[in-house]
């Protein structure tokens, strides 16, 4: 066998072997590119089904969001017309026309004994001065008057009790009365 001949036979052999190892390369290389394909296909559809969940948790909770803002709105509102009748019924009674027999009644329904002071609210001294001669009660008038709108306070060396109309229509009715207006106002 010539040299021609071998040099051909491993010319031969060598393109056989380069044109297997390109083959193998091509078929491996198909098989990564579809194995990523394959795998960016399933991290599409992951990522598009978590946007989707995600996009309906946001939605859900902006939903939430919004009805607990309508809802404190509306209690907000409710409270803004509950505190607006308080404030109409505290106007009513201190511009009523009974004003006196009020306070006549609160005076007579105090128990306190001893040295007391009643310190008038403020522009109503003529009018609780009045009620406290028909009272009966042996209290004393305070020279100066007290920053309420309506009623008085009742003072001795022990304790001080405070009858004025803010406190008993805010302090003391109410919580009582509250609910009552409230039923009879939104139902």
């Amino acid at each position: 066998m010539a040299l021609s001949d071998i040099l051909d036979k491993i010319k031969e052999e060598t393109d056989s072997k380069m044109r297997e190892i390109n083959e193998q390369h091509e078929a491996k290389l198909s098989a990564i590119e579809a194995d990523f394909k394959e795998k960016k296909e399933v991290a599409k559809t992951e990522m598009d089904e978590q946007v989707t969940v995600n996009s309906k948790k946001i939605l859900n909770k902006m939903e939430t969001v919004a009805k607990m803002e309508a809802k404190n709105k509306l209690l907000k509102e409710k409270r803004e017309l509950l505190d607006s009748v308080f404030a109409e019924a505290l106007d009513s009674i201190v511009n009523s026309g009974e004003y006196k027999n009020i306070i006549t009644n609160l005076l007579k329904s105090s128990n306190i004994e001893g040295n007391v002071v009643v310190v008038p609210a403020a522009g109503k001294e003529n009018e609780t001065s009045s009620a406290l001669s028909a009272s009966g009660k042996s209290y004393k008038m305070a020279n100066e008057s007290a920053g309420i709108r309506g009623g008085f306070i009742l003072k001795s060396d022990k304790m001080e009790i405070d009858n004025s109309f803010e406190s008993i229509l805010y302090k003391q009715l109410r919580d009582d009365l509250e609910l009552d207006i409230a039923k009879k106002l939104f139902n």
